[in-house]
């Protein structure tokens, strides 16, 4: 207060702005105002419980898991995240051969050369034929399980070229047994049994489509 005129002295101070804004906005001048306030510039998202910014049109992938990708967009001034998961083709380590296990470049999933397993099997079966049966059961062999097989590109035919192998009989035997018809006679029926099993190769369906269509 004025001592001589008892009037209110005015007095100014200058006003201080908050310009500390929270992780992920940013602060923002307004015309014709003093202050200006924080606005949104990034994403926010919560990864492996803690906040991560991302820039629109920027995409983060996690170090704890590389399937799954949160990409940034700006929508109408407002910012969106999208999160991107990847699916992976089943993967067993026991189907690989030994020192082909590799990950996709984005880290992601896991491939592998597969083994080559064909096996020979049996099982015990009837055999009937024309009416005519066995009195037991026969053991009959087979050849089953995962072969190779790949489609890779061809710059010479500028297509994808498949490989294809399957598990197959390389050596047969013949063996006889003897059937029982409903009259009471009996016959001789020859049948042909697997003795060794590999993988082969083999005609994929593509290749046969091309062959066709020569």
């Amino acid at each position: 207060m004025d001592p001589n005129t008892s009037l209110h002295v005015p007095m100014c101070k200058p006003v201080v702005c908050n310009t500390n804004c929270s992780e992920g906005y940013g602060y923002q001048k307004i015309s014709g105002q003093c202050c200006g306030k924080c606005v949104q510039t990034h994403c926010i998202v919560t990864v492996d419980n803690s906040p991560v910014t991302i820039k629109p049109n920027e995409t983060f992938v996690s170090p704890t898991d590389k399937c799954v990708k949160h990409f940034c967009e700006k929508v109408d001034d407002k910012y969106v995240t999208k999160q991107i998961t990847k699916t992976c083709p089943s993967f067993n380590p026991l189907d690989c051969k030994p020192g082909t296990e590799t990950t996709d470049a984005d880290g992601c999933c896991k491939s592998c050369t597969r083994r080559s397993v064909c096996e020979m099997g049996s099982e015990s079966r009837v055999i009937e034929v024309n009416g005519c049966r066995s009195k037991q059961p026969v053991n009959m062999t087979y050849c089953a399980g995962n072969c190779g097989s790949s489609s890779v590109y061809s710059e010479k035919f500028k297509s994808m070229m498949q490989k294809c192998e399957c598990c197959q009989e390389t050596e047969t035997a013949k063996v006889q047994v003897e059937l029982t018809c409903t009259d009471g006679s009996f016959v001789q029926h020859t049948y042909i049994q697997a003795t060794a099993c590999s993988c082969a190769k083999s005609i994929c369906a593509e290749e046969k489509r091309r062959r066709k269509r020569r």
